[in-house]
């Protein structure tokens, strides 16, 4: 076996190794969370489940009538619109928000995970 090959059997075996051990929940976390089993849901999936303790991931928009949402997505437009489907969210502070922006009165964010209470399609955080 050539030093050419014994190079890339251990840089194969070294990359084997690093990605086993690597943690795959590293995110961010606003407000805690918890669902069942730990596991982060979507939006449409913290739906499914309905009510209870929930850690979700998605796209905060504040409207300009000051109702937060968790977002699947942001639309392209400018200022974005929430991509439904969409949870109501009751106790998340602005600050929270990770790279805020705003322009018409509409506050948004990059992606975020929350932890909190989900009942009747609103997630309470905090």
């Amino acid at each position: 076996m050539g030093a050419a090959r014994i190079n890339i059997t251990i840089a194969i075996g070294v990359l084997i190794v690093l990605f086993g051990c690597a943690r795959p929940d590293a995110e961010s976390d606003a407000g805690g969370r918890s669902s069942g089993h730990g596991e982060v849901l979507t939006v449409q999936e913290a739906i499914d489940v309905g009510t209870g303790q929930v850690r979700v991931r998605g796209y905060v928009l504040i409207a300009a009538d000051q109702v937060t949402r968790l977002c699947t997505g942001l639309a392209g437009s400018y200022p974005p619109q929430c991509g439904a489907p969409a949870l109501v969210v009751q106790g998340l502070a602005a600050e929270a928000i990770p790279h805020p922006e705003s322009a018409q009165g509409i506050v948004w964010g990059g992606e975020i995970t929350l932890r909190g209470n989900l009942a009747a399609g609103v997630l309470t955080v905090g």
